[in-house]
């Protein structure tokens, strides 16, 4: 029989909290093109900023755990000038029209069907759990050229631990928690591993808040020493969801997004601070 404890806490991370849509963000979405998926038993917007070139790239926007598109907007619009059209998922269980609980490894299958759905995304923008998602996805065989990771956590169990300890949680659940999500996980020994991103061919950007408090710095560290060709910028001046509007944060995109020989820096593993 499962501890009472621990089922408390499955059932809470499959049902996070959710942050508030500020009104500006509530317009902005009702403006945009919106489709719905059908992931399993679960169902989820996906906003889209269409781009009638034939020729476009898709580029992919994915919010963290408790988080909404619009959170991303400002990457958005700097995508979507730059000749991208993007496409910006609720996570499964986070779209206010069809709330539902969905825990982590199930949104593996979203980011599946929006392969399937809307083709191969060139650019993937994932804050926070959104690149543990990300990574899990890959394992399962969702592909993309270039990937930007903002704050994201080492592992699965470094976000796990990181969970526990800012609900001040004894950390020996830790343990059983991976247990339960490895039983529900295809491959299990991809939540095991401390070497989740393995992006062979992608180019990888790693951008992180100096000061965040909800994932901390030495995870950026951790991820681009499993990337030997990866980029680590660093935010010295903001946190965990500031990160997403900071203006080095949208330069550092910018030119990274806009890097004319993919290959320039390849074979070099950097780190810079801002």
């Amino acid at each position: 029989m499962m501890d009472t404890q621990l089922a408390l806490l499955i059932a809470r991370l499959a049902r996070p909290a959710m942050f508030p849509m500020r009104t500006a963000e509530s317009q902005q979405l009702a403006a945009m093109t919106t489709e719905t998926l059908c992931c399993g038993e679960h169902r989820t917007r996906v906003l889209i900023n269409e781009n009638r070139d034939p020729q476009a790239k898709n580029a992919l926007l994915l919010h963290g755990w408790g988080g909404h598109p619009m959170m991303l907007s400002l990457t958005k619009n700097l995508l979507h000038a730059r000749g991208y059209r993007v496409y910006m998922p609720f996570l499964l269980g986070h779209d206010p029209l069809a709330p539902a609980c969905c825990d982590f490894t199930c949104q593996c299958q979203l980011l599946l069907m929006m392969q399937k759905t809307f083709g191969t995304f060139d650019a993937v923008i994932a804050h926070s759990a959104g690149g543990i998602i990300t990574a899990l996805s890959y394992w399962l065989g969702f592909r993309f050229n270039q990937l930007v990771l903002l704050s994201a956590p080492a592992s699965f169990y470094s976000l796990l631990r990181h969970y526990l300890m800012q609900n001040h949680v004894a950390e020996h659940y830790l343990t059983s928690l991976c247990a339960y999500y490895q039983s529900r996980y295809p491959v299990p020994t991809a939540l095991q591993t401390e070497s989740l991103y393995t992006f062979n061919a992608a180019r990888v950007l790693i951008v992180h808040a100096k000061q965040d408090r909800k994932i901390h710095f030495a995870d950026a560290q951790q991820i681009q020493a499993q990337l030997p060709n990866s980029q680590l910028e660093v935010i010295e001046d903001t946190g965990h969801m500031g990160i997403l509007s900071h203006q080095r944060t949208q330069q550092v995109l910018a030119a990274f997004l806009c890097a004319t020989n993919a290959d320039q820096d390849k074979g070099k593993n950097y780190a810079r601070t801002y």
